[in-house]
């Protein structure tokens, strides 16, 4: 019988209420308990929460990995016999910073670490596994052997850290996996074709190291970006509405939201003041993220980090700075109105770059939030879990996905209401094609150890026609997308011509941003 019930077990639960009050009291005395063993046998200095932190973290462990562990029968004592479990323990409130003092083992990862074990470790135990399969079948070239570990620790690294629930992450999770009869066939399978004993690999082991699309993929995108080039304005087309009085007028000719030029202006390069500040941190703390596989998937998967200027890969990163950019030229002609240096604008370029970079901006910005919101944040959750999640909650995504809609919100409905006209709708899937175009080339130099990355699961090349599928529908709701935030900006013209003030716009924003923002699980 089990000390500690899975989630199953007391979601299926047929005890009273009082009886079901007392049982999980009873266990979380009892994890409460090994918690502090745990803790008084590392002999750090620890945090206060690091019982009530370690407790949820335990439960979630003896449901997975651990559940062998999980029996009534000298449950403590089998627990705190195995080094690997309580290691496992130590290193998940090391990632916390809940504890003080050097790790005594080398085996813990930095705390920073989204891999929670040493690779090398791992390594280790591939080469040996490797070793005696090539001991077995009499294999005795070096470079099969290396290659063959060089597979295995890739797929096992992946399932550890990405194909599996977060607490696979672990020592107990990579134990837990060999002693899984169905992985120990798959790590078989690819050990055995990279020795070159087998000469096939079952096909949901295929795993690729360059990805490019199909020639359907290929024959589509040329079609589908033929259809925009011909349908993009003219410059003369926008050279009617990128006018000075399109960036000098605010949106109320009078009472306190009657901004100035210089008003205007200011408030716009404050905007791009802000994105400025939020690309540079991203810059310099990177990011990293799962690798989400859909069924029939061909990429490695496992955690990926995207440092420096591969950060600004993400199409977040571009909707965000080129909202920047955006922000910036339409702060400056009102400046320039305001300093009587019109003459600057007489090229026309820095008009016509304003509007079309707030056209295509204002509609990703739309797409970005409602993507996040409710498609990858949420799978993310389902498939990870809260430690999925969290590159989302990070205040540089908050920012990204949440204030670029905000800022947008506040330019059309309070500033200078900046159009996005209808007519003009092909500018926005021209922007994602370019992107898509632009992470083929990229997917297989983000991280080479990790094969082709994509930042998005619905981007993924090796999905078959699903990928053309994908292709069509991101372009088509960028298409909706961008038809839909014209529509908005046309009906908040209609309002403001029709004198009802300010409270509409406000209700807007309000109405906007509960749909579109999000900030925890």
């Amino acid at each position: 019988m089990r000390a500690i019930r899975t989630p199953d077990e007391v979601e299926s639960s047929s005890l009273g209420d009082a009886e079901e009050r007392r049982r999980t009291v009873e266990e979380n005395v009892l994890l409460e308990k090994l918690a502090r063993e745990i803790i008084e046998k590392d002999g750090r200095p620890v945090r206060d929460d690091a019982v009530p932190l370690l407790i949820p973290w335990l439960r979630d462990m003896l449901s997975g990995p651990a559940s062998p562990l999980n029996k009534k029968e000298d449950f403590m004592k089998d627990i705190l016999a195995l080094n690997s479990f309580t290691t496992d323990c130590e290193i998940y409130l090391e990632s916390l910073g809940c504890v003080g003092g050097r790790p005594s083992s080398s085996e813990h990862p930095p705390p920073s670490s989204r891999v929670r074990f040493s690779q090398a470790v791992l390594r280790g135990k591939c080469e040996m596994m490797v070793e005696q399969f090539s001991t077995k079948k009499d294999v005795t070239d070096e470079s099969l052997k290396r290659r063959a570990t060089d597979e295995f620790f890739r797929f096992f690294v992946s399932a550890l850290t990405g194909d599996l629930p977060p607490t696979y992450n672990s020592y107990t999770g990579m134990t837990a996996c060999m002693a899984d009869m169905h992985f120990l066939r798959q790590s078989q399978d690819i050990v055995l074709f990279h020795l070159k004993i087998n000469k096939t690999l079952p096909e949901e082991l295929v795993r690729v190291d360059r990805a490019p699309p199909s020639s359907e993929t290929v024959a589509v995108y040329i079609v589908a970006m033929s259809i925009c080039f011909l349908t993009l304005p003219s410059l003369g087309e926008i050279d009617s509405y990128a006018t000075v009085e399109t960036f000098s007028t605010p949106v109320f000719g009078d009472g306190p939201l009657n901004f100035s030029p210089l008003a205007l202006g200011t408030i716009r390069l404050l905007f791009a003041f802000f994105v400025i500040v939020v690309t540079r941190e991203k810059l310099k703390v990177g990011s990293t993220f799962k690798i989400v596989r859909l069924r029939g998937s061909k990429l490695h998967g496992g955690i990926c980090d995207m440092s420096g200027w591969y950060s600004q890969c993400f199409f977040t990163a571009w909707s965000w700075n080129i909202l920047g950019l955006a922000f910036f030229l339409s702060g400056l002609i009102p400046m320039l109105v305001h300093f009587e240096r019109e003459s600057t604008l007489t090229s026309q370029w820095i008009l016509r770059s304003a509007l079309v970079a707030f056209e295509v901006a204002a509609p990703c910005a739309f797409l970005t939030s409602f993507i996040v919101t409710y498609a990858l944040w949420p799978r993310a959750f389902k498939d990870h879990g809260s430690n999925g999640t969290i590159g989302f909650r990070g205040w540089i995504n908050l920012c990204q996905h949440n204030g670029n809609i905000a800022m947008v919100m506040i330019e059309v409905a309070l500033l200078g209401g900046i159009p996005v006209i209808f007519k003009h709708a092909a500018l926005a899937p021209t922007f994602a094609g370019f992107y898509q175009l632009f992470l083929w080339n990229m997917s297989s130099r983000f991280d080479p150890s990790k094969g082709p990355v994509f930042p998005y699961f619905f981007l993924d090349t090796t999905l078959g026609t699903r990928t053309t599928v994908f292709m069509m529908v991101l372009l088509t709701v960028m298409i909706v997308c961008y038809g839909l935030f014209a529509y908005l900006d046309y009906t908040l013209e209609m309002i403001e011509r029709a004198g009802y003030g300010v409270a509409p716009n406000l209700l807007f924003i309000i109405i906007l941003s509960k749909l579109l923002m999000k900030f925890r699980d």
